[in-house]
């Protein structure tokens, strides 16, 4: 078949995460392009029909910008969108209007919303845990990495918003006496943030951090979804740190991720971490094939889900 795989701008959420799935459809056998989305821009026409010219038969997405969708709304395909984010949605279940017009197919890490899919006699498929954008080439120790805790994502509205307050208190204001350093966009200008990551970092950070947090945002909670995030570190080996958010139901990872709920709790973990090495290693190598099941268990439905 001929896909076209559609990706945001780097450092956007999905730029790495789409490339590995053109990847996977390209060693299956497929034709694909792979294109990055307007991002707002407007198109012109030229570019509107270049991509009607490709006539594929699949596009694959995650949410897109108003002006994309106005392309995709207008071609005769299978339209595959995974969603694990409103986007531009004022709803996250509102997404089920759009059945037929924005896609055709759809993967979701949210139990809810697939439970109502189904009832609407909608083609899904529910995945647990996102598949791991690295292999193991990227996991290189260096030594710029090489602090004692990490965390990996943007700022802008997290320094704010009220829905992480609480991760606000326990992670974003360093810790004394630990190399602490928070990688991505949007972020002050302090001595612990140490800017955007390179595309191809990630698994360098991870692996050479002696462990990291993750955090789910309220939208993502409110729908029982994880993120991407827990799949690139446990992928990494990196003693995971996050909240034990009561909407989440972890799938059995609760036994290899370490829970905190405070900053004090935070603070003693890592210290913990860093004179008990061995004792957290074991539970993330565990999680490593973990996750490496989950990453085979989502391109199994997600290829059910094209082919069908």
């Amino acid at each position: 078949m001929k896909i076209l795989v559609l990706h945001q701008p780097f450092p956007m959420g999905n730029y790495k995460l789409n490339e590995i799935v053109s990847k996977h459809f390209s060693d299956t056998g497929h034709n694909v392009y792979l294109l990055q989305q307007l991002n707002g821009a407007v198109p012109d026409e030229d570019y509107i029909n270049q991509i009607k010219g490709l006539d594929v038969d699949v596009i694959y997405f995650e949410m897109l910008d108003v002006e994309t969708f106005k392309i995709i709304e207008n071609l005769k395909c299978e339209k595959v969108l995974v969603y694990a984010s409103k986007g531009i949605l004022p709803k996250f279940d509102d997404i089920i209007n759009y059945h037929g017009k924005w896609f055709t197919k759809i993967m979701t890490n949210s139990i809810k919303l697939f439970n109502m899919l189904k009832t609407k006699n909608i083609p899904a498929e529910f995945f647990k845990y996102y598949f791991s954008v690295l292999g193991e080439n990227d996991l290189t120790f260096v030594e710029n990495y090489n602090h004692d805790c990490v965390f990996l994502g943007m700022g802008f509205h997290r320094l704010q918003s009220e829905s992480y307050k609480s991760d606000r208190g326990i992670f974003f204001n360093g810790f004394a006496d630990i190399d602490f350093k928070i990688y991505g966009n949007g972020w002050p200008n302090l001595y612990y943030c140490g800017g955007v990551l390179p595309p191809d970092d990630i698994g360098k950070l991870y692996h050479s951090s002696k462990s990291g947090f993750a955090l789910i945002g309220e939208d993502q909670r409110n729908n029982g979804q994880i993120n991407n995030r827990y799949s690139e570190m446990a992928f990494s080996e990196i003693p995971l740190m996050t909240q034990n958010y009561p909407t989440i139901d972890w799938f059995g990872a609760e036994n290899y991720i370490n829970f905190v709920s405070s900053k004090d709790d935070a603070y003693n973990m890592i210290l913990d971490i860093l004179k008990n090495k061995d004792k957290y290693s074991e539970k993330a190598v565990s999680f490593k094939q973990f996750i490496i099941n989950m990453h085979n268990e989502f391109f199994q439905k997600l290829d059910k889900l094209v082919e069908d």
